[in-house]
């Protein structure tokens, strides 16, 4: 089990992700309550590491958190955004006359930052098995 973060100004994504990239629980917390919110899931499920997406606002989560006294690993959140949209229609397929909007077109209606930490985990997983 690892904790994927996927950090941001105002928001962040967190994803519990076990070996086999199945996400066991994901969520999008305010940037204020995602320090408690990471150890509470890091008591919660005991990952045996800790990720977050390379950035600036990485940077400073990072330092908050081993100032918390968690280790994290930085890892590539290259275009997790845009994959995040892609991953979000296909697991909530629209229906009506907007299912003929090309998926780049759509916006999606919820933040999507907890797929983007779910592609940040997988990338380490895929990373740590090559």
């Amino acid at each position: 089990m690892i904790l994927a973060i996927d950090p941001g100004k105002d928001k962040c994504g967190l994803a519990a992700i076990d070996n086999a990239k199945q996400a066991s629980e994901k969520k999008v917390v305010s940037r204020q309550a995602a320090v408690g919110e990471i150890q509470e899931m890091f008591r919660r499920y005991a990952p045996f590491a800790v990720v977050i997406g390379k950035s600036a606002e990485g940077k400073k989560l990072q330092k908050e958190l081993s100032a918390a006294g968690l280790v994290s690993t930085a890892v590539s959140e290259k275009n997790s955004t845009r994959e995040a949209r892609t991953r979000y229609w296909e697991e909530n397929r629209p229906t009506g006359w907007i299912r003929f909007i090309p998926t780049t077109f759509r916006v999606p209606p919820v933040p999507v930052d907890d797929h983007a930490a779910v592609i940040i985990g997988e990338r380490y997983l895929a990373s740590i098995n090559e």
